[in-house]
């Protein structure tokens, strides 16, 4: 008897067909804002791979790397990648990034923090893969901001706002928690000068080597 897919199967195609086509604007909006226009682009817990997608779309001089530890949603980024060339996924943990010093030149995660069991690695080796005067940017869903109308692609009157910040309730972080991720940001090699900043509905921090 075939083994039934596991549960991060399910966790997976759950995000493909719901987050990860509802956000497609907001992908959009962080890759045309954190504006890599040539170099190496790593994107940590890649997700479905949107972000690294739409940051390599069209910009030829530019490479992007995504790492995630999930099989599933890197099956799904291979699927969204559609062939493109100047993007590549692999299965990584990011407390062990398995590329030299000074390999990528800017650095992303969106809505990955509140997974990381172990946050000041995940700095320490972002900022030794990263080139000198390369940023970190980490995004987290803000559950007390509005939802922006253009950062969200609906079909209908779905999914209605009220859906949006519950899922934000869940998975994003609230003010306390980004205090305390901002703390081991500011405590790793990137430290102390760490931007706190909006964009859309995130709080993103912005962790300049």
């Amino acid at each position: 008897m075939p083994l039934l897919p596991d549960r991060r199967f399910w966790t997976a195609l759950a995000y493909q067909m719901g987050p990860g086509r509802y956000y497609q604007p907001a992908y959009r909006f962080i890759a045309n804002d954190i504006a890599v226009e040539r170099g190496a682009l790593l994107d940590v817990g890649t997700g479905p791979g949107w972000v690294a997608i739409h940051a390599a779309s069209g910009r030829a001089d530019v490479d992007a790397v995504g790492i995630d530890t999930c099989p599933h949603m890197l099956e799904f980024a291979e699927q969204n990648r559609q062939g493109r060339l100047n993007v590549t996924f692999r299965k990584m943990d990011a407390t062990r990034i398995v590329y030299p010093e000074r390999t990528f030149d800017a650095a992303v995660s969106v809505q990955s923090a509140h997974h990381w069991s172990d946050p000041a690695a995940i700095f320490a080796e972002v900022y030794r893969v990263l080139a000198e005067g390369g940023v970190f940017y980490v995004y987290e869903a803000d559950p007390d901001a509005e939802v922006p109308p253009d950062w969200i692609a609906r079909i209908g009157a779905f999914p209605p706002d009220a859906f949006i910040k519950r899922q934000w309730e869940r998975f994003g972080m609230d003010a306390a928690r980004w205090g305390a991720l901002r703390a081991v940001a500011e405590a790793s090699p990137f430290g102390p000068d760490i931007g706190d900043e909006r964009h859309g509905f995130y709080r993103r921090l912005v962790c300049t080597r």
